[in-house]
C-alpha cells in the first residue's frame, strides 16, 4: 500500500537528516575561512552572533578556536533542536535560540554576526534585505562587521548539474531525493526534497514527506545597490572561500560589512 505523501514547511522534517545532505560540505574549511576574515578586519571580536545557524556546525569549528564566546540563532525550531543535541553531546557552551533574522530580539551586543551558506537567498525581496541590514545594526557594537554570503546566477546554472536527481539512503532510517530546478527569468532556484522515514527493521517507508526550497538568486550588482541604502560601508567583497576581490563571474560572494 502506497503512503500519503505530507508537507512540511521547509527545515522541519529535514533537519533530522540536515547533516546527511550537507555531508560533502567542508564546514571546517569554511569556518577557518570566516574566522580569517575576522582576524582580517576584526581581529580582537570576542562576541559573534550567528544567524540562520542551522544545526550549529559552523558555529561548534568556531568554538574550537577557543576565542570567541558564540550565540547562534535559526528561524527553525527543529534545526535548533538538533543543535542543542549537538551541544549536549560535546559540552558546547554555544547559546542556541529559535529566532527569525527579521526580528532580532537579544540583549546583548556583538562583535560580529556572521550568516552563511547563502542564507541571503532565501530573502525574496528587496524589503527583506533592507530590514536584516536594519536588524543586524541593532545588535552590533560600534564598528562592529557583518558577514554573509550569496550565490548568484552563474552558480545556481552550474549546481543543477549535481544537486537535481540526488539519492541517498541512510538504512534503517531516512531515504531521500532531490530535484534542483533554477528558473532564470524570475531567478529562483528550487529544490525539491521527497523524504521518507524507514522501519529499521523491515528498511521500508512508514512515513513520505516533502519539503520544498526556493531561493532568490542575486546578482553582486544588485546587493550592491542595496548596501547603498543601509547604514552600512563595503570593506570588502570576497570571491568563493578566498581573500580576493570578487567579481561579475563569481559563484559565490562573501560581504564584509561595517
Amino acid at each position: 500500500m502506497s503512503l500519503a505523501t505530507q508537507k512540511s514547511s521547509p527545515y522541519t522534517v529535514i533537519a533530522d537528516i540536515y547533516d546527511l545532505v550537507m555531508t560533502d560540505v567542508d564546514y571546517e574549511t569554511w569556518s577557518d575561512y570566516i574566522d580569517e576574515i575576522i582576524l582580517q578586519h576584526k581581529p580582537k571580536s570576542v562576541e559573534l552572533l550567528e544567524l540562520a545557524c542551522g544545526t550549529g556546525t559552523i558555529a561548534f569549528y568556531l568554538e574550537e578556536l577557543d576565542c570567541y564566546n558564540i550565540t547562534a540563532t535559526d528561524a527553525s525550531a527543529d534545526m535548533i533542536r538538533i543543535a542543542k543535541r549537538k551541544a549536549a553531546r560535546v559540552n558546547s557552551e554555544i547559546k542556541f535560540i529559535t529566532m527569525n533574522f527579521l526580528e532580532i530580539k537579544l540583549d546583548k551586543k556583538f562583535d560580529v554576526v556572521y550568516m552563511v551558506f547563502d542564507s541571503l537567498n532565501y530573502l525574496h525581496s528587496n524589503e527583506e534585505i533592507l530590514k536584516l541590514h536594519s536588524e543586524v545594526k541593532k545588535v552590533l557594537k560600534p564598528g562592529g562587521i557583518f558577514i554573509y554570503d550569496f550565490t548568484t546566477p552563474r552558480n545556481s546554472r552550474k549546481a543543477i548539474k549535481y544537486l537535481n536527481e540526488e539519492r541517498r539512503h541512510l538504512k534503517g532510517k531516512f531515504r531521500y531525493e532531490r530535484k534542483s530546478s533554477y528558473d532564470a527569468v524570475n531567478q529562483i532556484h528550487t529544490n525539491k526534497f521527497h523524504i521518507e522515514v524507514m522501519d529499521p527493521e523491515s528498511d521500508e517507508p512508514t512515513q513520505v514527506f516533502e519539503e520544498e526550497h526556493q531561493q532568490k538568486i542575486y546578482t553582486f550588482d544588485h546587493i550592491k545597490s542595496l548596501i547603498k541604502k543601509t547604514d552600512f560601508t563595503i570593506l570588502q567583497a570576497y570571491d568563493g572561500f578566498e581573500l580576493k576581490p570578487a567579481h561579475k563571474k563569481s559563484l559565490r560572494i562573501t560581504m564584509v560589512l561595517q
